[in-house]
């Protein structure tokens, strides 16, 4: 399994704010840098597969709003690329993936009903 550096996510989230628009900038790193490091400690210390920490990416880039702007985006980009360079995806549509991008951003789900919704619609 190989994880995301923080220049990987910045440059997805660079393309992804000149695509659909938004305000580049960083506003917190420590922030972006813990969301990052969360997914690659759950593989070390609790042996997560690639959909636990798929959902883990999802999650902590999302609650982390470590970006200016985009955040829940790049949460949901993030996880899906992470599952794609995996040999997986994520069989749902674009109104799904905001519906549920939305529901972690405000606190209505939790990091393990993210895994659990991810796990039920991994292919």
């Amino acid at each position: 399994m190989t994880f995301f550096s923080k220049e990987e996510v910045l440059a997805i989230h660079h393309a992804n704010i000149e695509r659909f628009g938004g305000s580049h900038g960083l506003r917190d790193e420590g922030a972006l840098e813990s969301a990052l490091n969360a997914a690659e400690a759950r593989h070390y210390y609790e042996q997560a597969d690639v959909v636990t920490c798929a959902a883990t990416y999802g999650f902590h880039l999302c609650q982390a709003h470590a970006f200016i702007d985009g955040n829940k985006r790049i949460a949901a980009i993030t996880c899906e690329l992470f599952l794609k360079d995996n040999d997986l995806a994520l069989g749902i549509t674009n109104e799904q993936i905001v519906e549920i991008f939305l529901k972690v951003a405000s606190s209505e789900m939790t990091r393990d009903e993210l895994e659990a919704f991810v796990r039920a619609h991994v292919r």
